[in-house]
């Protein structure tokens, strides 16, 4: 494969002398070599038997357009490296006219390219004042391993547009005297979405097991298949609403009883199922099985990823989501776990959004605790752990905010030194999974 300068491509080819070599202390530099491959020049940095060998190839590149688009790019393989995502990076710092730093982040997007390598690729706007940005390729903390730069470019592009989404929790108390009454609150269910639907959501979260909550009956004498008629009833309103609809009930497949959350899509069709893999104790007595996988789900305008309830209080269970991809975590819940919900969000750059029932259990009185009145449970968080807004036992059923699925999180000396760093990427990139 011959490797040869893009059009449009503001980097330098890898034969350049403007590709220099640096390392923090020349006692811990890794090997650095050009390699030429027929026409080619390639770049590698490795490591005999030092797992501190850290280093990179740099170069800068003069006349960035502050406000541009930028698709950043790098083609690599390696040798011996475990974990790529803490072994090899590309690090994109943008600067002003004298040199100060103004932002830095890592080109994170990994991607299979042709010939078995990978590639990283991102696109970055430049920063306000930005006149120069300097390109590293990184390699690092891997004993006797290897990385080869193939290719790298810096392309201007047309710029990103923001992604509106329109989020939506919902808040329905299942302490009324009709509750014995399936029917009844199925409707109130579909009353609900219907409620939301004036709005016109993109996505739209119910609570837990709303279905059969406060009842009297048991998991065996409520739950149902996937296909039927519960579920179905919501898909028909989800068609109807032109929504994403989150719902949750106890599900039946064979002997097998599961607290199940679906993803339905605009089309009225299941686009997704979720089984809680956390199940307390009173749950896991009443014969519920737990589930085993945290699976995502593609939409029209992101990914998305759910947990039921106890789920939200183990860091694991949303670590899985946001290393698949997922943008926004939907949590039908009847426990209260505000701080852990906020914690999530921040945690792992994602919007959670959070369909609860109870508020903080507190002391009634005469010894009997209850969910305090005051509390909103339902909520929707951004990936700074703000809370947009909450809805409880005296709102409307419904609450919507719009995000742009596409808006950064910048906070100064986030990690990257005195510059402006991405929260929302930050903490995935830099975790150890070496070390866990």
């Amino acid at each position: 494969m011959k490797t040869t300068k893009q059009v449009n491509n503001l980097l330098p080819l890898f034969s350049s002398d403007k590709w220099k070599s640096w390392t923090p202390r020349q006692e811990i530099a890794p090997i650095f070599n050009r390699r030429l491959d027929h026409d080619d020049t390639w770049l590698s940095l490795s490591s005999v038997d030092a797992f501190h060998a850290y280093g990179a190839w740099y170069c800068e590149v003069n006349d960035v357009l502050e406000g541009t688009s930028y698709e950043i790019m790098a083609e690599y393989e390696t040798k011996q490296i475990n974990y790529e995502s803490v072994s090899v990076n590309m690090i994109v710092t943008w600067m002003d006219e004298v040199g100060k730093w103004l932002g830095r982040e890592y080109v994170d997007t990994y991607e299979a390219a042709e010939d078995g390598l990978s590639r990283l690729k991102k696109v970055l706007d430049a920063p306000v004042g930005s006149e120069t940005v300097k390109i590293e390729l990184e390699f690092r903390w891997a004993t006797g391993g290897s990385v080869i730069f193939r290719k790298a470019s810096l392309c201007p592009v047309e710029s990103a547009r923001p992604r509106q989404v329109k989020l939506m929790t919902t808040y329905i108390n299942p302490y009324g005297e009709h509750r014995s009454d399936l029917s009844a609150n199925v409707q109130e269910l579909l009353d609900t979405l219907e409620l939301a639907g004036l709005e016109q959501p993109d996505l739209v979260c119910l609570s837990e097991t709303l279905y059969d909550r406060s009842s009297g009956y048991s998991v065996q004498e409520v739950a149902q298949a996937l296909n039927g008629e519960l579920v179905q009833a919501i898909c028909r309103k989800a068609k109807e609403i032109r929504s994403y609809v989150v719902f949750n009930f106890y599900e039946k497949d064979n002997c097998n009883y599961y607290n199940t959350s679906v993803l339905i899509n605009r089309s009225g069709e299941v686009a997704g199922m979720y089984r809680k893999v956390h199940i307390p104790l009173f749950e896991a007595q009443d014969g519920v099985t737990p589930g085993s996988d945290y699976p995502v789900f593609e939409t029209d305008f992101g990914t998305v990823g759910l947990l039921i309830c106890w789920d939200q209080s183990f860091v694991e269970s949303a670590r899985c989501l946001r290393l698949k991809g997922a943008e926004i975590v939907c949590i039908s819940t009847a426990g209260e776990s505000k701080i852990q919900q906020i914690a999530r969000a921040v945690d792992n750059g994602m919007y959670v959004v959070v369909a609860g029932i109870n508020g903080d259990i507190v002391d009634g009185g005469s010894g009997k605790w209850i969910a305090d009145p005051r509390s909103k449970p339902s909520r929707i968080i951004n990936p700074n752990g703000v809370v947009l807004g909450e809805i409880g036992p005296d709102d409307s059923k419904v609450l919507g905010i719009e995000i742009d699925l596409n808006a950064k999180f910048m906070e100064y000396w986030m990690s990257v030194g005195p510059a402006f760093g991405d929260k929302r990427n930050l903490f995935a990139r830099e975790r150890r999974p070496d070390t866990y």
